[in-house]
C-alpha cells in the first residue's frame, strides 16, 4: 500500500532536506565529515517505513553530498546514533528527547526531528508540517554550539524559528 500523495511530497521533501544538512552547516575542524574521503553518515532511528522510503528515494548507491556517498542506517538504539554525522529521529517523546539531551548525543550527531517541541527542548533541527501545509524548520542554536558546528546563512533564511542562545542575532 503506497503513501497518500501529500504524505508522499511531505517525506521526499523531509529527505531532500535531510541529504542537503551537511552543506548547510558549518562543520567543527576536528569534525570526520571534514575529510574528503569519509562517507556522510544519515540515520533513521525506529522508524522501518521511512527508512526505506528513503532508501528508495535515495535510489542504489547515487546519492552523494560533496561528492560522497550517503551511507544510510536504520538503528532502534539511541546510543547508534553518536555514530552518525545527521540522525533522524522522527515524532519522538519528550522522554525520549530528554534521553538524547542527557546522553550527550547532541554533541556526536546533528539530531533532526519532527515531534513538537523538540528545537525548543534541545535538538538540533525540528522538521515539521505547518499550518499553511508547508515543511517549516525550527533550529536549536545551542545544540549546534554543543556540536560545535554552525548553521550557515544559507540554511538560516528557511527556518522559521530559532531557540537557544544568539537566537535573537540570527533572526
Amino acid at each position: 500500500m503506497g503513501l497518500s500523495a501529500a504524505r508522499e511530497t511531505e517525506e521526499r521533501i523531509r529527505s531532500t532536506i535531510l541529504v542537503r544538512i551537511p552543506q548547510l552547516i558549518t562543520w567543527s575542524e576536528n569534525n570526520d565529515f571534514n575529510q574528503p574521503d569519509i562517507s556522510y553518515r544519515l540515520c533513521i532511528y525506529r522508524d522501518r517505513t521511512y527508512f526505506n522510503f528513503i532508501r528508495d528515494y535515495l535510489g542504489n548507491d547515487e546519492a552523494t553530498v560533496k561528492g560522497q556517498p550517503i551511507e544510510l542506517s536504520f538503528t532502534r538504539k539511541l546510543s547508534d546514533l553518536q555514530n552518525c554525522h545527521v540522525s533522524y529521529v522522527g515524532n519522538i517523546s519528550t522522554k525520549d528527547i530528554n534521553r538524547i539531551v542527557e546522553a550527550k548525543l547532541l554533541e556526536s550527531t546533528i539530531v533532526v526531528a519532527s515531534s513538537e517541541q523538540s528545537a525548543e527542548r534541545g535538538l538540533h533541527v525540528r522538521l515539521f508540517v505547518g499550518s499553511a501545509q508547508t515543511i517549516d524548520i525550527e533550529l536549536n542554536q545551542t545544540a549546534f554550539m554543543a556540536h560545535g558546528s554552525e548553521p550557515r546563512v544559507s540554511f538560516l533564511k528557511h527556518v522559521n524559528k530559532v531557540y537557544g542562545q544568539s537566537a535573537q542575532e540570527n533572526l
